[in-house]
């Protein structure tokens, strides 16, 4: 503290340094490198007024940083952000840490004023910093600063709240002809930052993949909010995922279809760390993730658009030709110890992919843990649509997806489904869900007035490839040609749904439900609710009076 009160001129605050010496510059680029070692190193707690000296003197040389961009050559200047942003990383990472002042020595108050205050302050220096930053060059290796600068501030910026990205305070970027439901301060932000996960710099990718992943569950939404648009006059509605993803997708697929286009799917791709084409293959996986993670926080009827919006540009389609070429054939990890040998053994599967800036021993399996996690991700929340490209596959393709989904991945998913079911806190009026993992079953037994209806779900061995197989259990009060239309229907659902086992018994207790509550069935695929889009029979026949689901209609009409 007596540093600030005896030489306060030498501190570089807020402050003009084209006339500032080097050997000053020097002196606050060794104190800033001094307050993070220490940050790490200190034991003793420290005091409220040093606390505050630690993180006054953080943003007053952010400030700086910013205020000196027109200086970013001058190497002195350059170091000095760096470690400014560094210093701002480990407080961002103290104050992020799960075991944060377990035993109450910090001083009152200090966390609250982090968030309400500094936190706030180093992301809307940052965040304006990386888009001038990037937005100079696609290419790091043509400017130094670019280089030096973006791994710390990149590994800063993935500590931003979600309440901060949502009030940000950038320019508008908005695209003429864009088809979105999104306020406009969210689509600049997509519009934004979504392009930045194809800039050749990975600490960049990284960064801007952990901001929008916040995001993701944020945007299903506003599309919600418009769902009665949709559906109910076409025949087969479709709803495409957040434009600016989807635009930044069809860019990408022509990338990696010069990458991997001409190699056979079963044959592995190694991607050199770091180059050109590690970096477009990274940032296409990593968007799929983002899409699949928006997907997965949509309602059921918003799944079914946005799966019909895939399944029509074949996206989806081209996503798994390109995982068989970049999975590994063994996707175990190599870092399990041996002694863990006579137990299950660890894959990229049953592990998560660390997507850290920091971290660079693992970089050589990064690309391939990271499609494993991607695939992984498709055959929980899009198994109906992986289900229906592995069926249309040519008999060599299908061969090599069976075999490698059966052995890596299907008793993964398996346990996950049976263990959801178990851990469900979901209630059902009148109907009671029970499962067993050894067996991989899932038992449902709906009950009304004096009716009882049991069915046994099966899930297959090679899940979810394979057919989900229905059994019929008890049967009390339920003639036998309506107790199998409903045995057929929740097999159907099961089988085209894109969601869970508890998602296709909650659809079907539903239809149930209608059923009871005196709804008609649809005279063409004989169910209240429809099996794919979700909707209701409404258009009715002029001659007989009944009502039919659009799609059925539809799809009737392409039959004759």
């Amino acid at each position: 503290m007596c540093w600030k009160k005896d030489h306060e001129d030498i501190f570089l605050f807020s402050c003009d340094l084209s006339g500032v010496s080097p050997e000053v510059l020097g002196v606050n680029v060794e104190i800033v490198r001094f307050l993070s070692l220490f940050l790490r190193c200190c034991s003793p707690p420290l005091a409220e007024r040093e606390w505050d000296f630690i993180m006054c003197s953080m943003l007053a040389w952010l400030e700086t940083t910013r205020e000196n961009y027109a200086l970013r050559s001058v190497p002195l200047v350059q170091l000095l952000a760096c470690v400014s942003c560094a210093l701002a990383c480990e407080l961002s990472a103290f104050f992020d840490s799960t075991t944060l002042d377990p035993a109450g020595q910090l001083p009152a108050n200090l966390v609250s004023e982090w968030k309400e205050f500094f936190s706030h302050g180093i992301h809307s220096l940052l965040l304006p910093l990386l888009v001038t930053v990037t937005g100079e060059s696609r290419d790091t290796s043509e400017t130094s600063f670019q280089n030096a600068v973006l791994k710390p501030m990149c590994e800063t910026l993935t500590y931003i709240p979600k309440d901060q990205l949502l009030s940000h305070k950038l320019p508008a970027r908005l695209i003429a002809g864009q088809k979105t439901n999104l306020p406009e301060h969210l689509q600049t932000l997509l519009n934004t930052l979504a392009p930045l996960l194809l800039f050749r710099a990975r600490p960049v990718q990284i960064a801007v993949y952990q901001m929008l992943y916040k995001l993701m569950p944020e945007l299903p939404q506003y599309d919600q909010d418009n769902l009665k648009s949709y559906g109910d006059e076409e025949e087969e509605p479709a709803l495409s995922p957040p434009a600016a993803l989807m635009s930044l997708l069809h860019t990408q697929e022509d990338l990696l279809e010069s990458i991997l286009g001409g190699v056979p799917v079963g044959q592995i791709v190694v991607i050199r760390p770091l180059s050109e084409d590690f970096c477009s293959v990274l940032g296409y996986l990593l968007t799929w993730k983002l899409i699949l993670t928006f997907f997965k926080a949509s309602s059921s009827q918003l799944r079914a658009l946005y799966s019909m919006y895939l399944r029509k540009t074949k996206s989806l389609n081209k996503l798994l030709y390109h995982l068989f070429r970049l999975m590994p054939e063994n996707p175990t990890c190599t870092e399990a110890a041996p002694e863990l040998s006579s137990k299950e053994p660890k894959t990229f599967f049953t592990e998560e992919v660390q997507l850290s800036i920091r971290e660079m021993t693992t970089l050589p399996y990064h690309i391939p843990h990271l499609a494993c996690s991607v695939y992984h991700m498709t055959l929980k929340d899009l198994p109906a649509m992986v289900r229906l490209w592995w069926n249309s596959s040519e008999k060599r393709v299908f061969n090599i997806v069976d075999r490698f989904t059966s052995k890596y991945v299907s008793s993964v998913l398996s346990l996950q489904e049976i263990t959801a079911v178990q851990t469900s806190t979901q209630l059902f009026n009148g109907m009671t869900v029970k499962a067993r993992a050894t067996t991989r079953e899932v038992m449902a037994t709906y009950s009304i007035e004096d009716i009882v209806i049991e069915l046994i779900i099966q899930l297959p061995s090679n899940y979810p490839l394979g057919s989900i197989t229905v059994e019929s259990g008890r049967r009390v009060g339920v003639a036998v040609q309506q107790w199998r239309n409903w045995m057929l229907q929740l097999s159907t659902y099961l089988t085209h749904q894109n969601g869970s086992i508890m998602e296709g018994l909650a659809l079907w207790k539903n239809n149930v439900d209608k059923r009871f509550e005196g709804v008609e069935d649809c005279m063409i695929c004989f169910s209240v609710i429809h099996g794919f889009n979700y909707s209701l029979p409404k258009k009715a026949c002029r001659t007989c009076k009944k009502k039919f689901h659009s799609a059925c209609l539809g799809f009737f009409k392409y039959k004759a």
